[in-house]
């Protein structure tokens, strides 16, 4: 239903009477000539059959307009001298295939007194998603990345009393087939309400690029609009988009390590907060295609390290 309310939405804001007109008399341009083709070796009836049905033809030229209008809900770029795209996805973030970056505390604590499950957070649409609303299975998979991994994570702990976690910490998840990464990208304050500075936001993406950089399997990686929502970040969430591109891009100035990277903004907060989704994408495709990397014209010489 969001979707459809989307799709009417940006279809109206997007209406150019002229083009629709423009494809409508081209469309009928096209059945007219196929008419008149008909006519001719046909007989004088048929020609008289088909002319007394103009308007459903008219109305059946403009259905077909309409879809050719119709607007999008993807849009995808081509990194220069990269075999990365960037695209914008409108729509529900679990419904897209790729690993999904979820947002979390820099406490690592998927309950907050309760107060996740009272939200209408990312995380809490991934519990609900993969954990079948069972908030104790995921913190127990948390429990157990971090133990495993123990030294690996005592570099990221910021303070002890009580433990917490650098901005950017990722903590891998894998459930029903799907690849996880969870994101600490904002704060808990006294009351146990997170918050993101814009500072919190560029430390949580540099960290999550350098940790797909070393741990990445080359998926398509699926992220939401950091810090939006109960993140509070001052940011408006076109801003936010803006930062997440340009920061991808320069962390891609030395390697790649995915193929895509899908943002996805949820189709009521593209109407809800009036995102200017033409003048994003002409900052993406600016960017994209003016990124200054060298492009690469031999093999490199030398073997990895295992």
């Amino acid at each position: 239903m969001n979707q459809i309310k989307y799709m009417l939405w940006l279809f109206w804001k997007q209406l150019r009477v002229v083009n629709l007109l423009e494809s409508c008399f081209a469309i009928l341009g096209i059945i007219w000539t196929l008419i008149e083709a008909l006519t001719f070796f046909g007989s004088p009836e048929l020609s008289t059959a088909i002319k007394s049905i103009w308007w459903l033809i008219f109305i059946l030229g403009l259905i077909v307009a309409i879809y050719l209008n119709r607007p999008k809900s993807s849009f995808v770029f081509k990194v220069k001298n990269r075999d990365v795209s960037i695209i914008i996805q409108v729509g529900d973030i679990f419904k897209i295939k790729g690993s999904v970056i979820v947002p979390i505390n820099h406490k690592l604590d998927c309950e907050n007194n309760g107060i996740v499950q009272r939200s209408s957070s990312i995380l809490k649409l991934f519990v609900n998603n993969a954990y079948k609303g069972n908030y104790p299975d995921l913190q127990r998979d948390i429990v157990q990345e971090l133990t495993e991994r123990k030294e690996k994570y005592k570099e990221a702990i910021e303070s002890t009393d009580p433990v917490v976690y650098k901005m950017g910490t990722v903590v891998p998840v894998y459930r029903n087939e799907v690849q996880y990464y969870l994101l600490v990208n904002s704060s808990l304050n006294s009351a146990n309400r997170s918050r993101t500075t814009e500072d919190d936001l560029r430390n949580s993406l540099n960290g999550l690029w350098s940790f797909l950089l070393q741990n990445g399997s080359k998926d398509n990686l699926v992220i939401p609009i950091l810090g939006t929502g109960r993140g509070r970040i001052s940011l408006p969430r076109q801003e936010v988009i803006k930062e997440i591109v340009l920061s991808f891009l320069v962390s891609l100035s030395s390697d790649s390590y995915c193929d895509q990277l899908i943002i996805c903004i949820h189709p009521i907060d593209v109407v809800k907060f009036k995102i200017e989704v033409e003048e994003l994408l002409a900052f993406i495709d600016l960017h994209c295609q003016n990124t200054g990397y060298k492009k690469i014209t031999s093999d490199r010489v030398g073997t990895p390290l295992p």
